[in-house]
């Protein structure tokens, strides 16, 4: 992923629980991994649009969560970013011999948010590897599709992908599944509107 897509999700992973301030930048560029430069052009488009507010001191906050997951769907280009495609049958084996963390992404990620919403005739898994996994001997096949994890995802996901990711990744795949499992998710974790939010964040 682009260093403005790692600031994006962790903008939106961290207000979908509810914090939607920053003290500064540079906390939200170490979160993300990623260069204070690259977290200021990032928030450049943001403000632009309405999606957070800057504070003269420094902080800023997320006005819109709901602007700030579309512009990470936006730029979420899943073929640009996939290792390989391979099969269930394939990728079992390297993931029980992985050393690294390794985590599921898509419909697999969804259903770990979701307690009383699943779409069972879904046939492509997601799954998240580091790049230093031996993905080499693996067949090709149309079942999973093999994404690289960055270092941030790394250190915080634990066995499924992010929210922000998650629903990202459901927006760049398509079919109907794909869509069930992203209203899915805005339902549960996105409730209300958000216009009067700005007042709240000083």
């Amino acid at each position: 992923m682009k260093g403005n897509e790692l600031v994006w999700r962790s903008l939106a992973d961290h207000a979908i629980l509810g914090d939607r301030s920053w003290k500064n930048v540079g906390d939200l560029a170490y979160d993300a991994g990623v260069p204070a430069s690259t977290a200021y052009l990032a928030l450049e488009r943001l403000e632009n649009i309405g999606a957070i507010d800057r504070y003269s001191r420094g902080g800023l906050s997320v006005i819109s969560i709901d602007k700030v997951l579309t512009m990470l769907c936006a730029w979420r280009n899943l073929a640009r970013d996939t290792l390989t495609m391979t099969t269930r049958e394939a990728i079992l084996p390297l993931l029980n011999s992985q050393s690294g963390p390794y985590a599921l992404g898509g419909p697999d990620a969804a259903m770990s948010f979701l307690t009383d919403h699943t779409v069972a005739d879904f046939h492509e898994h997601i799954v998240y590897v580091p790049e230093s996994a031996a993905l080499l001997e693996l067949p090709a096949g149309e079942d999973v599709r093999v994404l690289s994890m960055d270092k941030r995802a790394m250190k915080l996901w634990k066995g499924y992908s992010s929210f922000a990711q998650t629903y990202a990744d459901l927006f760049a795949t398509p079919g109907w599944q794909a869509s069930e499992f992203r209203s899915a998710l805005r339902d549960s974790f996105m409730h209300g509107r958000e216009w009067d939010q700005s007042d709240g964040f000083q």
